[in-house]
C-alpha cells in the first residue's frame, strides 16, 4: 500500500480488518456510526457505495490495527531489554529499531 493513499475498500477487506480485530458486524456497525445492515451489505456485495467519512473511519482502525499488532510483536523483546537492564525503563522504539 502506498502510504497516505486509501486502500480500496473491497468486501474481502473490509471482512479482513473486522475478523482481525475479532469484532462482530454490529460492533463494526458501533464504531463506525452505521447499521449492521450496512456493515453486512458492504462485506456481501462487491460494489457497495460507501460515505467517504466510513471510507476514512476504516483507513484509522487499520492504522491502529497495524499499530498494535507492531506493539504486540516487538513486546517481549521489550520485556527482554528490561529484565537485562534491572527493570529499567526503555525506549520502544530503541527496541524496534535493533530487531528490525
Amino acid at each position: 500500500m502506498i502510504e497516505n493513499q486509501a486502500p480500496r475498500w473491497t468486501k474481502e477487506n473490509i471482512r479482513s480488518l473486522r475478523l482481525r480485530l475479532g469484532w462482530s458486524k454490529s460492533e463494526l456497525a458501533y464504531r463506525l456510526h452505521c447499521s449492521p445492515a450496512q456493515v453486512d451489505q458492504w462485506e456481501n456485495q462487491s460494489s457497495s457505495a460507501m460515505d467517504p467519512n466510513i471510507s476514512s473511519a476504516l483507513e484509522i482502525i487499520l492504522r491502529q490495527a497495524e499499530a498494535c499488532s507492531e506493539e504486540v510483536h516487538f513486546t517481549p523483546a521489550a520485556e527482554n531489554q528490561c529484565d537485562k537492564k534491572a527493570l529499567e525503563q526503555i525506549d520502544f522504539s530503541l527496541v524496534k529499531a535493533e530487531l528490525e
